[in-house]
């Protein structure tokens, strides 16, 4: 790996990424971590220009493909068409502007275990031909879904390199804390903020028998550095081989934050489908990879980067103070 281009390399997984790449590839490699400050990825022509004015400048040998459109809690459900025209069009154009100007690069993207049906079992990747996603993420599922038939269509006809990784919930250092954000930020940044306040009580959407997966930030990196540079595969899930429950969640945000107020569980809340795993075995044998981080040294890490954060005053105790009652606008993670 040598010239690196990173979408969404202004977000949450491209930021870190772009720095592992950067320590461990050194001065002898360029990376390009690009944001929507930097180009367009839903204007076709604005991808184009960006794309053709890079190829002028430098080889690229590696893509990494993050970006993408999208927030959690209710608001996919409420958004839909703004998902799909979004999402769409910046995977299109980025499939195009690939095979283009970088044909020889190989293109690993990040997919999202929303696309697999909803139940209980963890997901193999057979699951992702033939099924249906849950209804309220369909939009944003069916688009990630479609990047992946394109990757297929250009390994198929031009011979593209290409690999995905399909990913649980990303947590950590740098992440969302907002209320809105995926359900570990909004719990983390819910008890730290708590405990600053002296709240009496944590609200905690359903009742904490809803179950995920999660990943800790730098596990996700050395999981798409390690398929950019080893997999064959055309899709792996990134996957730890357990779940959590929110309810257990929450009990061990509120002992490593220092909280001594109550937990309220409010089962009137959105919360989603009440199970949602992967099958981690194809990137084990294939890969080796393994998560190294457990999940409580991950939320003591994160816990203790936001209060960090708060304690400097920096940016994101604004961002902390908004209420989960005035929804933020959607976040372009490009």
């Amino acid at each position: 790996m040598k010239n690196v281009i990173i979408t969404g390399g202004t977000g949450f997984i491209g930021k870190r990424l772009a720095e592992s790449l950067r320590s461990e590839l050194g001065k002898r490699a360029r990376v390009l971590a690009i944001g929507s400050g930097d180009v367009d990825l839903t204007d076709r022509n604005a991808t184009f220009s960006w794309f053709a004015r890079t190829a002028a400048d430098m080889d690229c040998d590696h893509l990494f493909h993050l970006a993408a459109v999208y927030k959690a809690g209710g608001w996919p459900v409420e958004h839909p068409a703004t998902q799909f025209f979004s999402n769409t069009s910046i995977n299109v154009n980025v499939l195009w502007a690939w095979t283009r100007f970088f044909p020889k690069a190989k293109l690993t993207s990040a997919l999202s275990y929303c696309m697999y049906p909803p139940h209980d079992g963890a997901h193999p990747e057979t699951e992702l031909w033939g099924t249906e996603p849950e209804a309220y993420l369909y939009s944003y599922a069916m688009t990630k879904k479609a990047l992946l038939v394109g990757q297929r269509a250009c390994a198929q006809e031009y011979g593209s390199r290409c690999t995905s990784l399909v990913l649980p919930t990303v947590y950590g250092p740098g992440g969302g804390f907002e209320e809105d954000s995926h359900v570990m930020g909004a719990l983390i940044g819910k008890f730290v903020r708590a405990k600053r306040l002296q709240a009496p009580s944590v609200e905690v959407w359903g009742s904490g028998s809803q179950q995920r997966e999660f990943v800790f930030v730098d596990d996700a990196v050395n999981g798409f550095i390690a398929a950019a540079e080893r997999s064959e595969e055309l899709v792996q899930n990134l996957g730890t081989g357990s779940t959590h429950s929110v309810r257990e969640i929450a009990e061990t945000i509120k002992r490593v934050s220092g909280y001594t107020g109550q937990i309220q569980y409010n089962p009137d809340r959105f919360v989603g489908v009440s199970k949602r795993s992967l099958d981690s075995t194809l990137i084990r044998s294939s890969l080796g990879w393994e998560p190294r981080t457990s999940l409580l040294s991950g939320i003591d890490q994160s816990a203790r980067w936001l209060t960090d954060q708060l304690d400097g005053g920096h940016a994101v105790d604004a961002t902390l103070a908004r209420s989960s009652s005035s929804p933020a606008t959607p976040k372009h993670r490009r």
